[in-house]
């Protein structure tokens, strides 16, 4: 009988011990996966951050480019609006005078 309580109580705490070493395991692999998830959060937001910041300098050149390149045109547009009227004004006083 004691040594069957014996070869029981042996037995247990074996079990105990597995259990306890499994316990252990589990939270550690959680706690790196915790880890590696945070880290990948982490260079998430990095990167989503970064793409950001790119995609609004890249939006403000376009914008800059885009208002001189209106600014150029409408000046453009103007100076031969200019020669235009001239030429229009020369051709009226010519029909006039001639006619």
């Amino acid at each position: 009988k004691i040594q069957t309580k014996w070869r029981f109580f042996a037995c247990r705490q074996g079990y105990v011990s597995f259990m306890a070493a499994r316990k252990i395991q589990a939270n550690w692999r959680a706690a790196v996966c915790r880890d590696l998830y945070l880290h990948q959060i982490a260079a998430k937001i990095i990167q989503t951050k970064w793409r950001s910041y790119v995609c609004r300098k890249e939006y403000v050149e376009y914008m800059a480019a885009r208002k001189i390149q209106t600014k150029w045109r409408t000046f453009v547009w103007r100076q031969d609006f200019v020669v235009y009227m001239a030429a229009r004004k020369i051709q009226a006083n010519w029909r006039a005078a001639v006619c």
